[in-house]
């Protein structure tokens, strides 16, 4: 029986949906493998760290300007290791302890906080296990990602790739798997009438998806408004992820067009997906790449701090969708795409941008472990 640790930070719901992603692929492959996520820099329970999924949300949400300095400030390999030289002698109790409790036969890092932490750990216990970084940002890669020690990095994009080497990274190590996109996204797919009936829509009417990330930061309201003003007869289904404020604030607004749906934080958004024909959304890689793999049209409003700045050219660039920063673009683009569905004309494939990343992780991964199983014996 394997075991796999994944360390992540909750800093917005990416990196635990990638390590879900990942353990899902896994049980396909290995049904008996123990999976375990660890939120790393929670669990590490250093002053500050510890609340970093807390300050991410209010940072996303109301002090975009702060998270973007502090991400330019430690863009260094040089910063990272003075940061972690500082960090780790306070955390490295609380990780050894995990470690010796999980006793894992791999950890997977997806978080790039997690990678120098987690290798400083391995060394001083003078652990045998691998430890590998799956990157889940598409364009802008930070210095933090790139940490020498790790054994293996998987990689969504050749943008990801060559920033790695840039870093220093042996070319050996890297990887091209694609993202780790969740296999619900991919196998089994419910018809876009059924899953309107599910949800209980309107069935026949043009529907769009609008979302923006765990945090439920960017445009939200803003979009939606602008949808219903213009676009009075589709129908929209709203979701806010953890932003209780923005829940209760497009539920509360008068005059919302009868169309509108609002939801909190979901766990079916394969569901809502398939339901849709329009996906509206900030840069987020793992939304991009879930709606490549439902084959929905997509729309990018903006970035969500300097790490989404490289997935709007990532997606114009690719020809994966629009990129409309303001509502005169929006109106125009939900108009041509609302006129292309009309003639049943949306396109199947757009890009050979690889989606299914999980399942070569997957495999890769045991393959990893069984390696360093046959030279530890």
């Amino acid at each position: 029986m394997s075991k796999v640790l994944f360390a992540i930070s909750d800093t917005g719901g990416g990196h635990r949906s990638a390590a879900e992603a990942m353990i899902a692929a896994l049980s396909k492959v290995d049904p008996n493998a123990q999976c375990t996520i660890t939120d790393l820099l929670r669990a590490a329970d250093v002053p500050m760290i510890r609340n970093a999924p807390e300050i991410y949300d209010y940072w996303s949400t109301r002090r975009m300007w702060v998270y973007d300095l502090f991400w330019r400030l430690t863009n260094e390999p040089y910063r990272i290791d003075v940061l972690s030289a500082i960090v780790f002698p306070r955390a490295r109790k609380n990780i050894k302890r995990i470690l010796r409790e999980l006793s894992p036969d791999m950890v997977v890092v997806a978080h790039p906080l997690a990678v120098c932490l987690m290798c400083k750990a391995r060394r001083e216990m003078m652990a045998n296990w691998p430890v590998v970084t799956v990157v889940t940002d598409l364009a802008t890669i930070h210095a933090s990602w790139a940490y020498d020690e790790c054994d293996a990095y998987f990689v969504p994009t050749f943008e990801a790739y060559n920033a790695l080497l840039k870093y220093g990274i042996s070319e050996s190590k890297i990887i091209y798997s694609g993202f780790p996109v969740h296999p619900k996204f991919l196998e089994g797919k419910i018809a876009k009438q059924e899953a309107r009936l599910q949800l209980k829509i309107d069935p026949s009417r043009f529907t769009v998806l609008l979302t923006s990330g765990g945090a439920g930061g960017g445009k939200v309201q803003e979009t939606l408004e602008t949808l219903e003003a213009y676009f009075p007869a589709i129908q929209v289904l709203a979701v806010t992820g953890n932003n209780k404020n923005l829940f209760t604030s497009l539920n509360e607004r008068e005059g919302a067009n009868e169309w509108t749906r609002v939801y909190g934080f979901v766990d079916n958004m394969e569901l809502l997906m398939s339901a849709s024909d329009l996906v509206i959304s900030k840069a987020g890689p793992g939304t991009i790449m879930e709606v490549m793999s439902m084959q929905r049209e997509l729309i990018v409003t903006g970035a969500l701090g300097v790490q989404e700045t490289g997935n709007i050219d990532y997606v114009v660039n690719n020809r994966l969708g629009y990129y409309c920063p303001d509502a005169a673009s929006l109106r125009k683009a939900v108009h041509e795409i609302s006129e292309r569905s009309a003639l049943a004309d949306i396109p199947q494939s757009k890009t050979e941008v690889k989606i299914e990343g999980s399942a070569q992780i997957a495999a890769a991964l045991l393959e990893h472990i069984a390696e360093n199983g046959s030279k530890s014996a």
